[in-house]
């Protein structure tokens, strides 16, 4: 059983890994392909708030569908959806084509990160549950390393439709794995069918829902304005793909780490990301050459990488099975919620006053995980 349960999660693990790598190029370049078309930087925050919105709503409808039908097949379904959009983008000749697709890049991502997630804490045995998450989150952000590394030099070589059309392919790839390894190998049992969803078995999780929005909506400017920006200040796609792989390795570091995080202490934890966080965003605000972005950007990554593993474990570990699939499309409902907020602020405020008021403003939004921190109920070692 343990030797079934440890393939099943191999598997999953590779699935995650090349569709990350999809999104991963498709999300973090896709700034940088519409600041090349003409976008201000009020579009590039509409850009990443119509993804985020997308995200937001559908996850709740993505936890939805977990709870009350085969976790498997819907996770083929929706790989399958996923390889339809990124070709799509292909397609695209202005930033409104952008928009559209983003919007559609959204609904996809909404339905692949909750689905992999909850099928990962459903699969892995409570006692290994903490290990998991930390293999599951080193699995998407290796594709966050690799896409956009790779994505960047495929656009600089041979231009961005190419670059969809590859991404498309790689999840393409990881459809065949999911139906040939996952779905037809595995029999459907009778916990696909779960109870209704009751909000009182999510009690004692609010703190930690708190605790995401903050880090999201810094997330959703790193994600939707400083790519652009960096583009704007002349340095190429590869280079910025390049330094982008080198935060989101920072942040596979955090998620490498997590059993040594949990173990000195949630709270503890927490406060070092939001200092980390917000020491990062200054830096950022300050920065104009490619050197000035290596270390903001390496502690940016790092935050995050505390941050998004330790709110999981807490959410599984303490969230009933018959809930687990919302429990977990809330937590990304609320990434998507802040991810929206943040690009569409800061793309105005960036407009209106210039990137570093809107850097700095963030920094101290940052700081306030940490008194979210001494509400988050764990415990503390050492």
């Amino acid at each position: 059983m343990a030797q079934e349960r440890d393939g099943l999660l191999g598997l999953l693990y590779a699935t995650i890994f090349l569709i990350s790598t999809s999104f991963g190029a498709a999300t973090f370049l896709l700034p940088v392909y519409a600041e090349e078309l003409g976008a201000s930087y009020i579009a590039l925050g509409i850009l990443g708030a119509i993804g985020s919105g997308t995200y937001m709503v559908m996850t709740l409808v993505s936890g939805f569908l977990l709870d009350r039908f085969n976790r498997l097949r819907l996770y083929l379904i929706f790989s399958v959806f996923a390889v339809v959009v990124v070709l799509l983008f292909s397609a695209a000749t202005s930033v409104s084509d952008l928009m559209m697709l983003r919007s559609l890049l959204g609904v996809v991502s909404a339905m692949f990160f909750p689905t992999a997630n909850t099928l990962v804490a459903d699969v892995s045995p409570l006692e290994t549950l903490t290990r998991s998450i930390g293999r599951y989150n080193l699995s998407w952000i290796a594709g966050f390393i690799a896409g956009p590394f790779i994505g960047g030099l495929i656009s600089d070589l041979l231009g961005f439709p190419v670059l969809f059309i590859v991404m498309s392919a790689l999840i393409a790839v990881s459809c065949t794995i999911i139906w040939r390894g996952l779905v037809i190998k595995v029999e459907p049992s009778e916990k696909t069918m779960r109870r209704k969803f009751d909000p009182s078995a999510l009690r004692g999780l609010y703190a930690a829902y708190l605790t995401i929005l903050p880090h999201g909506v810094a997330l959703g400017i790193y994600m939707s304005i400083l790519p652009g920006q960096m583009r704007g200040m002349g340095i190429a796609p590869s280079i910025i793909g390049l330094m982008l792989t080198m935060s989101n390795s920072m942040r596979g570091l955090g998620f490498f780490n997590v059993e040594r995080f949990v173990d000195w202490g949630e709270r503890r934890a927490l406060c070092l990301a939001s200092c980390l966080m917000c020491a990062a965003l200054v830096a950022i605000a300050f920065s104009r050459s490619i050197p000035s972005f290596i270390a903001p950007l390496a502690m940016f990554g790092l935050s995050g990488g505390i941050i998004t593993p330790l709110i999981q474990n807490a959410i599984a570990r303490r969230s009933p099975r018959h809930v687990l699939g919302m429990a977990m499309a809330l937590n990304e409902s609320l990434y998507g919620a802040s991810m929206f907020i943040g690009p569409l602020v800061g793309g105005i405020m960036a407009e209106i006053f210039k990137p570093t008021t809107l850097y700095l403003s963030f920094a101290v939004l940052s700081l306030t995980i940490m008194p979210l921190s001494f509400r988050f109920g764990g415990s503390e070692s050492g």
